[in-house]
């Protein structure tokens, strides 16, 4: 049996890791990802209504629609398919009891959805799995290496500062030190921005790197 207190441990330690992001370069994060498509379903998935709520504002940004629930859902064919009113009303339901988003309607029956920063939250963790690095069809020779002193006490965030460095495909020179031969200085400035740790993270872009066969090597580089 989980400890009584184990719940409010993790909620703790997600907030830690969101605590000072820049929610305006969130924005622009998932504006980018919402002109993808999906397959055609009867409802929404979370992370369809998140992604697009998320797409368009800011933590507390209100969404204002039409009196019928089909306003939502016209809105949301614009973002990632088209769902019947009854698959929007099941899923809105869901993440008002899960505390992503909040919902009111007023007299004259227009629908009110604001994303709550626990919903901001949730759909930043799905679109950082998505995350990654535009390979150009040619190297251009140069390096770009990330460097990082995030300390002892920060372990956990660290460990997944790692982990998306990692998933964007950087190799790990040393224990602290990360490698790419690819641009990806916005895609650090906003791991390091999004986690707080922007004082402790340096990005360098280089000419060589002493010995660095095994690394065109790993990046298979001409």
């Amino acid at each position: 049996m989980k400890p009584a207190n184990a719940k409010k441990r993790r909620k703790s330690y997600t907030g830690s890791l969101y605590a000072k992001i820049n929610w305006d370069r969130a924005e622009g994060f998932f504006r980018q990802t919402r002109q993808q498509e999906t397959k055609h379903r009867d409802y929404p998935s979370t992370k369809d209504i998140l992604q697009i709520l998320a797409a368009v504002g800011t933590v507390g940004l209100v969404l204002a629609f039409p009196p019928a629930i089909t306003g939502v859902a016209a809105f949301m064919k614009l973002g990632r398919g088209s769902y019947s009113p009854w698959g929007m009303r099941r899923t809105l339901k869901r993440l008002k009891k899960q505390k992503y988003v909040t919902i009111h309607e007023s007299r004259d029956g227009k629908v009110t959805i604001t994303i709550t920063k626990n919903g901001m939250v949730r759909a930043l963790t799905y679109e950082l799995n998505t995350l990654s690095i535009q390979k150009p069809t040619r190297w251009d020779g140069k390096w770009r290496v990330v460097i990082f002193d995030v300390p002892e006490k920060d372990k956990k965030l660290r460990d997944t500062f790692r982990m998306r460095l990692g998933q964007l495909g950087l190799y790990q020179l040393q224990k602290s030190v990360y490698v790419s031969p690819y641009p990806s200085f916005n895609e650090i400035e906003f791991l390091r921005e999004l986690y707080g740790i922007a004082v402790t993270v340096l990005y360098l872009t280089v000419e060589k790197i002493e010995d660095d066969a095994f690394l065109r090597t790993h990046f298979d580089l001409a």
